[in-house]
């Protein structure tokens, strides 16, 4: 873990109430993690241009966006560009190598509490490294709450974790999070009920796997500990989107790190249900993770703590899936 996993951060703003938090965020974890800060913005102008006095309204607002940053001694770079915002995220991310792209859940759409914006789902669907999207501390779009990286700290990291390759990947991210904002580290697994008529051989199975979750994560969250990280685990029965959501809230978590799939997803869709579902409902800044980058190939934090009984373990599981 003595490198990090993210050196370079993207900002996208449009300057909403949303966007001025997630910049709070930005340089939050850039102070904390010593790392650069490039800020975008994207005019969406249906008639090919932007108006001199919009043009220099974005630019005045950019500078105090730079200056903002500046006074942290964090690096940073202003970027402008026209068209679709999501594309434009994208390419931009692309284009500057990005570690991690930082945006807000709402917009100047303003949209209602349970919907995800076409750019938000577009930037979660094909980025190419983790989004970090923050939302407003209400459920309506209201004024920011935060006026500087001050009034905001991560103390509590919730990572879902059922060992498939996206966990895991989400995992190492989590883990290397937590190393550098010093914060507590929470794993989670959700055992989903199963359906139809019950009877004592099935409720035996079912307080039999949840008991070996119970002994995995324990296991897991011990090994945590050689890392030097404070690791709690915790293992609930329900649906995965609304566990997820409760034990965020139940824990005190203020930042949730989670795979776009599961074991239950499929290689090639865009975003899993549950990662969709538990990002129009949550309450924290949720870092969904797609195509991480690691530092060096693979995972290396993990490599460090998992022995290889628990990988193959795992792998068994995956295949008995």
């Amino acid at each position: 873990m003595n490198q990090p996993i993210i050196s370079k951060i993207l900002l996208a703003t449009d300057f909403s109430d949303s966007a001025v938090l997630a910049q709070v965020y930005t340089e939050y974890l850039a102070a904390a993690l010593k790392a650069s800060v490039a800020v975008l913005h994207v005019s969406e102008s249906r008639h090919g241009g932007v108006a001199p006095s919009e043009e220099a309204e974005i630019h005045t607002k950019l500078r105090k966006v730079r200056e903002s940053v500046e006074k942290l001694a964090i690096p940073v770079s202003i970027h402008r560009s026209t068209g679709n915002a999501g594309d434009q995220i994208l390419s931009t991310a692309r284009h500057m190598n990005a570690d991690v792209i930082v945006m807000g859940m709402q917009g100047h759409e303003h949209l209602p509490y349970g919907l995800i914006g076409t750019t938000v789902r577009t930037v979660t669907t094909s980025g190419p490294c983790p989004v970090l999207t923050v939302p407003l501390p209400a459920k309506e779009a209201s004024p920011c709450l935060f006026s500087g990286p001050e009034a905001v700290k991560v103390r509590r990291i919730l990572a879902p974790v059922d060992f498939s390759r996206p966990s895991m990947d989400s995992l190492e991210c989590a883990i290397h999070l937590a190393h550098g904002l010093k914060a507590d580290l929470v794993l989670l697994h959700v055992v989903e009920p199963v359906h139809g008529d019950w009877d004592l051989h099935r409720m035996q199975g079912a307080a039999e796997t949840r008991d070996q979750w119970d002994a995995r994560l324990g296991h897991l969250a011990e090994m945590m500990k050689s890392l030097g990280l404070s690791a709690t685990y915790d293992v609930r029965t329900g649906t995965p989107p609304d566990s997820i959501l409760a034990c965020a809230l139940q824990q005190g978590c203020d930042l949730l790190v989670m795979g776009t799939h599961g074991r239950r997803g499929r290689e090639g869709m865009d975003v899993g249900s549950v990662a969709e579902a538990v990002l129009k409902q949550v309450t924290c800044p949720i870092l969904t993770v797609k195509n991480p980058k690691f530092v060096g190939g693979g995972r290396p934090a993990i490599r460090e703590v998992l022995s290889e009984k628990s990988q193959e373990a795992a792998t068994g599981d995956r295949r008995s899936a």
